[in-house]
């Protein structure tokens, strides 16, 4: 199936490429070509420099169509610059933003001084602070938000004044493992495979938390192996504390697995697939797991209540965020084959229906003409001064201040990906804590 001539489009995403693995990148490795085979032109444009490598992501992903581009100076103005000559050079229908915060700024500049008037929308794939800050500073530049999930959706309108019809849902898409049905159900041999797949981080994906669940499922008796598929900040830490499980066998820590083998392999060895999470916006280890023919066994992480695709006891089992007995309680519960067989299907089906690949490339096909169709926006109100990075910019301005730079091949010297290119610009007037607040009390409500 084609995307009708008067509908194929032309589109431009732009995203980081610090971390060529991700869930954001994988799911940009999916939907740029399902995109591509209806017809559309889609370019997906990466940064190149110091700590965002181009070729790197390249090699990570050969079959999506990569621009590069580079900020000579590393300063602020010249990522708004070389952005802003990067839109001009790349004529599209609508230009899609990742985490890449300068691209609104750039866009209000293009909009005001060379009469440009390309839509533009925000992607949006997590529930953090300044996110939604940006959305509300340039909200005179961001034609719509297009969000993973309902809750992120909501909030997007709750938390930055979005109006309900620029605030648009596509979620996630997967492809079924090689597992397919899981088999007819029957006396299921110990020991109980668990998985945990994410980011080895404490904030959003609580990898700490296994600790107290492993203990109860010790305490349990339950006979399981859990792997650890990811890496992250705490993989020393967790490292140390699982010591332990480590030394008897019953935990391993896979480390970074790529996508392929977790599809081919990691899911169709495992029985289970544990989330710890406190939010998500997907999460695309959940719909690949259930498409493997995994339960899911998952804490009451914001943003399954509104979803409403993980049902607590209809397509998994649930736990409150943090109780270790309760999580250990929920796995002991999947030594019931016919428990086992009946949550393995209803996943299975849940990913056909919902979640499966052609399902979301329709969703966002529909999501990108929503957005082109939308009204457009007024000529936006003019920038602040973009912030001094240094004592040239304090003495003759961050315009003239980078001209000298780009002439004299002057940089900024970063020491993290965010600072190079950084997902958001805006600080937000509210804290992690207040957010998480309002998207329970939407969750709740709803």
């Amino acid at each position: 199936m084609t995307a009708s001539p008067a509908r194929r489009r032309r589109l431009l995403f732009i995203a980081p490429s610090a971390y060529p693995l991700g869930g954001v990148q994988e799911w940009l490795s999916t939907l740029i070509p399902d995109l591509q085979a209806l017809g559309h032109r889609v370019q997906l444009a990466i940064p190149d420099g110091a700590l965002h490598d181009a070729a790197a992501y390249r090699r990570t992903h050969p079959g999506i169509p990569c621009l590069s581009f580079a900020n000579p100076s590393g300063s602020a103005m010249g990522r708004r610059r070389c952005l802003m000559r990067l839109l001009l050079a790349h004529p599209a229908d609508l230009v899609l933003g990742v985490n890449i915060g300068d691209l609104y700024p750039a866009v209000r500049a293009l909009r005001r001084n060379a009469g440009w008037s390309t839509p533009v929308a925000m992607t949006l794939h997590a529930l953090e602070p300044d996110y939604f800050a940006d959305l509300a500073a340039e909200a005179d530049v961001i034609a719509a938000v297009i969000a993973s999930n309902r809750l992120s959706q909501g909030l997007a309108c709750s938390l930055s004044g979005m109006a309900p019809a620029r605030s648009l849902y596509a979620p996630y898409g997967v492809v079924r493992g090689r597992r397919g049905f899981p088999p007819a159900a029957g006396k299921r041999v110990p020991p109980l495979r668990i998985a945990w797949v994410g980011r080895l981080e404490q904030p959003q994906k609580r990898v700490h938390d296994l600790i107290p669940i492993l203990t109860a499922l010790d305490r349990g008796g339950l006979d399981y192996r859990l792997t650890l598929a990811g890496d992250g900040p705490e993989r020393l830490r967790l490292e140390e504390t699982l010591r332990p499980w480590l030394r008897r066998g019953c935990v391993t820590l896979a480390g970074t697995v790529p996508r392929q083998r977790l599809l081919d392999q990691l899911y169709p060895e495992h029985d289970a697939l544990l989330i710890t999470s406190s939010w998500e916006t997907g999460p695309i280890v959940a719909w690949e797991a259930m498409a493997a023919g995994l339960p899911v066994v998952s804490s009451d992480y914001l943003g399954r209540g509104l979803e409403a695709a993980l049902i607590p006891e209809r397509t998994c089992l649930s736990f409150p965020c943090g109780d270790g007995d309760a999580a250990a309680a929920a796995l002991q519960r999947l030594a019931d084959p016919a428990l086992h067989q009946r949550l393995s299907r209803a996943g299975a089906a849940l990913v056909r229906s919902r979640y499966s690949r052609s399902r979301s490339c329709q969703r966002w096909c529909e999501a990108i003409e929503a957005a082109i169709a939308l009204p457009p926006l007024p000529r936006p109100a003019a920038a602040p001064p973009a912030a001094a990075m240094g004592r040239l910019d304090r003495c003759i301005g961050p315009g003239p201040a980078e001209t000298m730079r780009w002439l004299f091949r002057r940089r900024y010297v970063h020491t993290q990906p965010g600072s190079e290119w950084p997902h958001a610009v805006h600080a937000a007037r509210f804290d992690e804590e207040q957010l998480l607040h309002q998207a329970t009390r939407l969750e709740t409500d709803a």
